[in-house]
């Protein structure tokens, strides 16, 4: 009968609102998980934002499950962007299973100003960067071999956040050659460690004690001709 209560509970939404947030499911995946609750249009998909679509959907079954997820949610510590997510995105926009717009929307959701002005706390800095910094900066203009080097940087083990932010800055070629071009410098003893500083923490947010390669960058002082390997090496270039 249509009035008896329907046995999705608001829990069911939070779970997939969270796993949308996190990244572990795309916005095609969350669509069809709510076409299985309550069948809907194209127009009521095409271009709505997915955690609005998500909060349509629970309204139309209980009026009282918007302020359940709402609430449930906003008390939440396990709803920021993850590796995982991260990989699982790319993945699928490297299978034609979302749109660069759809990979976009999902990284920089947490840039919409919230009613309460929320703040996301990110527990691993590559994917901090991948999503305040990298996306939003690109809107979705990188190439198909970028999102391939992006995920083989993410997909890399073990994970070493502070590695793997640098590989994500060093993806334009222009990075690339400020990197032979200042780490070049250090090397030939034309900059100290503060001149280099300056560099490290515009770019990388780290200082020469923290930037992964000081070990490496000392190895190879006064023999500038070893740096492009370094820079591969950070740059983790693929082995293909």
């Amino acid at each position: 009968m249509k009035n008896e209560m329907s046995p999705v509970t608001s829990v069911y939404f939070v779970t997939l609102l969270k796993a949308y947030l996190r990244g572990t499911k795309t916005r095609n995946e969350i669509i069809g998980e709510l076409q299985q609750v309550a069948p809907l249009s194209v127009d009521q998909t095409s271009d709505v934002e997915v955690s609005r679509l998500l909060f349509q959907t629970a309204s139309q079954l209980n009026k009282d499950f918007y302020q359940e997820i709402v609430a449930e949610v906003n008390h939440a510590n396990d709803t920021a962007p993850t590796r995982e997510g991260v990989i699982h995105q790319l993945q699928a926009l490297l299978n034609n299973e979302i749109s660069t717009t759809a990979l976009y929307e999902w990284a920089t959701w947490h840039n919409t100003p919230a009613a309460d002005d929320e703040y996301v706390f990110f527990n691993d800095i590559a994917v901090d960067y991948f999503c305040t910094q990298l996306m939003p900066a690109v809107k979705g203009q990188l190439s198909v071999p970028q999102y391939e080097h992006i995920l083989h940087i993410f997909q890399t083990t073990p994970p070493n956040g502070l590695r793997d932010k640098v590989a994500l800055v060093l993806l334009p070629e222009q990075e690339k050659q400020r990197f032979l071009f200042y780490l070049g410098d250090y090397i030939q003893g034309h900059s100290t460690n503060e001149q280099l500083d300056v560099y490290l923490l515009h770019k990388f947010g780290m200082d020469h004690q923290s930037f992964p390669y000081m070990g490496e960058l000392s190895a190879i002082m006064h023999a500038p001709a070893k740096l492009p390997a370094l820079l591969r090496m950070a740059a983790m270039n693929p082995p293909y």
